[in-house]
């Protein structure tokens, strides 16, 4: 498998329907649309020190680029808040894995473990994440995989109301949160990753610094 930043992203958009709804979500908020985009990137370089098959794989990094299409149906006053949200504002946000779901389904696109990461990618090993509050196995391991990689590229980016995290925090907060937020055995493997591996998604962030 060759590694580039724009693999998911051709693949994804290729497919007309799934491909506008992306198209929408580079309009409506650059910023997100640039996450998914190195997202599937760290999901590309993740994805052969997973235990899944050749096809798999290919569905994992899709299905990482399009973990975010749900924020397509969150207001923009939510969406580019420059504060922390009100609970209500992130009972809206929270929304986005179910809306994500339902424009896929709605647009004829039946990829089972695709579903199921876009669906769960926010459902934390112990049980204290959403949508529906799954745990350990119950959590599908495309979506126990995204968590990782969704949560390390948020870390690393700047937010309104914080500074990015160096990689080297980043790592510490992943092994902080071993079998709590995220499946420990996925995390070590992630962190297990040859830093010649990572060399182009750090290229990527760093270009982006620029």
């Amino acid at each position: 498998m060759t590694i580039s930043p724009g693999y998911a992203e051709v693949m994804s958009l290729q497919q007309t329907n799934v491909g506008s709804w992306m198209k929408y979500l580079m309009y409506k908020s650059p910023a997100t649309y640039r996450h998914c985009v190195r997202v599937a990137l760290l999901a590309e370089i993740f994805a052969p020190h997973l235990p899944i098959s050749d096809n798999e794989k290919e569905a994992f990094i899709r299905g990482s680029f399009l973990h975010d299409v749900g924020k397509v149906r969150v207001p923009n006053e939510i969406l580019h808040k420059k504060g922390r949200l009100s609970e209500w504002e992130w009972s809206i946000l929270r929304r986005h894995p179910q809306y994500g779901e339902e424009i896929l389904i709605n647009h004829s696109f039946y990829d089972v473990n695709i579903l199921q990461l876009v669906r769960y990618h926010h459902e934390r090993y112990d049980g204290a994440g959403y949508p529906d509050g799954l745990m350990g196995d119950q959590i599908p391991i495309f979506a126990r995989a995204c968590s990782i990689i969704d949560a390390f590229d948020s870390m690393l980016s700047s937010r309104p109301y914080r500074m990015p995290l160096t990689k080297e925090q980043a790592y510490t907060e992943l092994q902080k949160n071993n079998d709590l937020q995220f499946d420990g055995s996925l995390v070590d493997l992630f962190l297990n990753i040859p830093d010649e591996e990572m060399g182009l998604y750090f290229s990527c962030m760093k270009s982006k610094a620029k």
